[in-house]
């Protein structure tokens, strides 16, 4: 079971848990005990979340570079309260939990999943084998994106530059190939010289 986390600044706005399995589930809270229940309840072994892990003062190195590449997220350093409420969120669910049932926890961010996965809709979303029909909002489609990245990351698919960057490559037979979810199909990444 892997789990996506839409989670807002303060208890007083709603926020978003996607659980992904077999089939995908999407719930709309507002407190963290009702994600803490949650969580309970399914056992995610990987938990990716919408905000930085820890608070820092300044850009991280990762977040540097995410940056230059030209990704557009909120570094941790701008984004306190959130991180704070994460911060109190996985902490109740380690009280709550036991040594094997503690997911690890990954940053992703529902933007840069959806570029880099072409998975801009439900049917796009539909290419990653998540059936949409039980996702009722903007932010639990969101909060799916983060139990697909959980998936990647599961999978050693990700860049780790303090956001979790799902990777659809793979090699075969020395090529590149990448996953086009919208036909379902695979295709050759052009080499520079097949596109002059």
């Amino acid at each position: 079971m892997l789990c996506g986390v839409v989670l807002s600044e303060t208890e007083d706005e709603d926020s978003s848990v996607a659980f992904l399995s077999d089939d995908v589930e999407s719930f709309t809270v507002s407190s963290n005990e009702e994600i803490v229940e949650l969580v309970k309840d399914r056992k995610p072994s990987i938990i990716a979340v919408n905000t930085g892990l820890e608070e820092r003062r300044r850009l991280s190195d990762e977040e540097e570079e995410l940056q230059e590449e030209g990704f557009i997220f909120t570094p941790a350093k701008d984004d306190v309260k959130r991180v704070r409420r994460f911060q109190a969120l996985k902490a109740h669910i380690a009280h709550e939990l036991t040594g094997d049932e503690i997911p690890e926890y990954i940053r992703f961010d529902p933007v840069i999943t959806g570029k880099e996965l072409a998975a801009d809709s439900d049917s796009a979303l539909g290419g990653y084998g998540v059936d949409p029909s039980d996702i009722d909002s903007s932010n639990e489609f969101d909060a799916a994106l983060g139990a697909v990245t959980a998936r990647f990351f599961q999978e050693n698919q990700v860049r780790d530059l303090s956001v979790s960057v799902p990777v659809p490559l793979r090699e075969e037979n020395g090529k590149e190939i990448k996953k086009d979810p919208r036909e379902g199909e695979s295709e050759r990444i052009p080499d520079e010289e097949d596109v002059r």
